[in-house]
């Protein structure tokens, strides 16, 4: 249970003060609380001749005892109570920017829906929960410990049967938490197939409908939401009879106290005063022990739930470095880079140069490399082997968001967020002016379709571009480069989605943009790479062929089976 406590505090940042201050309260509250018993004790030990000067004593106790309980408890309350959500609203935030500078490697290596149910069903019950674990146990183990100091003074033997009534009760506690552990592990990971499922079975129900297997596909979707529900049954099954002991303890320990007071009372071990506070005491000082049941299971919950947090927050970062990028030129380079994924070599030590301000198109068949190679520009993954440089400089040797500034991608499979259209070409630019947002959607000749629509520039689109067409999607994704209007642009099948009817208006726009910059495109269209100043070839992860258009049409290979079938995809992709 401190464990617990020791490691939401070095979670906690900013609020680790007020969660402590708040403790501290809390400790104060239950203090205050225990003073009902000097109050019942004054009273006893006067019973015999109660004045109005005891009685007033009596209710002066009684009245600061109320007003601190509920002083504490509302300082308590300002101090920690939101603490989890302001703690994990950062917590937050600080994953979403550790997931920026991540390399594109560990996605891949991470299922979607365990990443998803452990930054929102987890960090949701962490928020819920933990300030509620730390409030039950601090105030539990107070009020113990505050009522059998109180009874040493009077009685050692009452004192020891307390103290032995709360050592079994910490032991049953312990069990809790074995028990919560085991299946918390459960609930967790059926709690984490059940999003993965579901997001598979929605991602996939158009092919399900379209080949008749939307119900088979169902099967797996249910049978993840029977194992949620059932282990979800399990945790609550394991717990309840334990529950029912560790209270079980408590009541029988408060009635063993019953006894012993009056037996010791009947034997004259003490005066009838002190039999009868003892026998007040006896309802009390479990009152707080009993709550702390549910904190002690909450406390093994939260540990758990903190350990899948890890998993997920123990980002690997691309930046080793906090020098940004200097580079004197948009020059690119690679020396003898290797790559692969896993144990499968996807380059294989390619060297290739891209002068400032040149174009080079990079072709080949699916699955040759050029998308990673891209990647390894860009640095959405470290290269294995070799050097990536720009403008002369090693990309490992500055930030990953210093060398992105310099650079503006397209990519094959638009993303737009669920914004306005303006606001997804601002993108690029978040300080450009509405005139500037138009001019590029002009550029990138989408400006038209962009005033059709309902609200124009601020109509909203679905989540990932979703109620626009590929073609416009991927117009708008150009018109975001545009705007970013970096020395370096990569181009990853930009036309791809373009119709024929746009496509050369398009090509003309980009060139013209990038006219004095340095553009690394790959494309499938010959219309697309022929003004290219360098084209590259490549096929298994190597660089076979390289040249001008002029230049790789006289030559036997990769670049002239493509132009004599007069195919744009056939077995390969330029």
């Amino acid at each position: 249970m401190l464990r617990m406590i020791g490691r939401i505090l070095e979670i906690a940042g900013d609020s680790k003060p007020r969660i402590i201050l708040g403790i501290v309260f809390n400790f104060f509250k239950t203090v205050s609380m225990a003073m009902m018993l000097l109050a019942v004790f004054l009273v006893f030990e006067h019973l015999e001749a109660l004045t109005p000067d005891v009685i007033y004593q009596a209710l002066w106790i009684i009245i600061v005892s109320v007003c601190g309980r509920f002083l504490f408890q509302w300082l308590m309350d300002i101090s920690m109570s939101a603490k989890g959500f302001d703690m994990f609203r950062d917590y937050r935030l600080a994953v979403g920017e550790k997931l920026k500078g991540a390399p594109m490697g560990y996605f891949s290596e991470q299922r979607l829906g365990t990443i998803q149910s452990i930054l929102t069903s987890t960090v949701v019950e962490l928020e819920q929960y933990s300030m509620m674990a730390i409030m039950d146990i601090t105030g539990g183990v107070s009020m113990a410990v505050v009522i059998i100091v109180m009874m040493a003074f009077y009685s050692l033997p009452i004192a020891l049967l307390s103290l032995a009534g709360l050592i079994i009760g910490l032991f049953v506690l312990h069990v809790i938490q074995k028990r919560a552990a085991i299946h918390t592990v459960k609930v967790q990971a059926a709690q984490e197939n059940l999003v993965t499922e579901s997001l598979e079975y929605i991602r996939g129900i158009a092919v399900l409908r379209a080949f008749l297997q939307d119900r088979g596909g169902e099967g797996a979707v249910y049978r993840a939401f029977e194992d949620r529900r059932q282990a979800a049954y399990d945790q609550e099954h394991a717990a309840a009879g334990v529950m029912k002991l560790y209270s079980l303890v408590f009541k029988l320990t408060s009635c063993a106290l019953l006894f012993l007071a009056t037996a010791l009372y009947l034997t004259g071990a003490f005066p009838l005063s002190y039999c009868l506070m003892f026998l007040v005491s006896a309802f009390l000082v479990y009152a707080e022990l009993e709550v702390m049941g549910d904190g002690a299971y909450l406390a093994r919950k939260v540990n758990n739930e903190l350990d899948r947090l890890e998993t997920v927050t123990d980002i690997p970062s691309l930046d080793r470095t906090a020098r940004e990028l200097r580079a004197v030129s948009s020059d690119i380079e690679m020396k003898e880079v290797s790559f692969a994924y896993d144990s499968r070599t996807v380059i294989d030590h390619v060297s290739l140069k891209v002068p400032q301000g040149t174009s080079c198109a990079i072709v080949g068949p699916s699955g040759s490399g050029k998308t990673t190679l891209c990647n390894l520009i860009a640095r959405f993954w470290d290269v294995q082997e070799g050097e990536v440089l720009v403008g002369g400089q090693n990309v490992k040797d500055c930030t990953a968001d210093s060398l992105l500034s310099q650079i503006s991608m397209v990519f094959q499979n638009v993303y737009l967020f669920h914004d306005t259209v303006e606001n997804n070409i601002r993108f690029g630019n978040p300080d450009a002016s509405h005139e500037q947002v138009v001019e590029a959607a002009k550029r990138a000749c989408c400006h038209e379709f962009i005033t059709a629509l309902p609200e124009g520039y601020d109509t909203i689109v679905g989540e990932g571009g979703s109620t626009l067409s590929g073609g416009e999607r991927q117009r708008i994704s150009i018109a975001r480069a545009i705007l970013k209007n970096a020395p370096i642009v990569i181009l990853d099948e930009a036309t791809s989605s373009v119709d024929p009817e746009n496509e050369h208006v398009l090509l003309t726009a980009i060139y013209e943009l990038t006219r004095g910059k340095t553009l690394i495109a790959i494309a499938h269209r010959l219309s697309t790479v022929r003004k290219a100043d360098q084209i590259l070839v490549v096929d298994k992860g190597k660089i076979v062929q390289k040249g001008t258009h002029a230049q790789l049409v006289q030559e036997d290979g990769i670049y002239r089976k493509f132009l004599r079938l007069r195919s744009e995809s056939i077995g390969w992709q330029l």
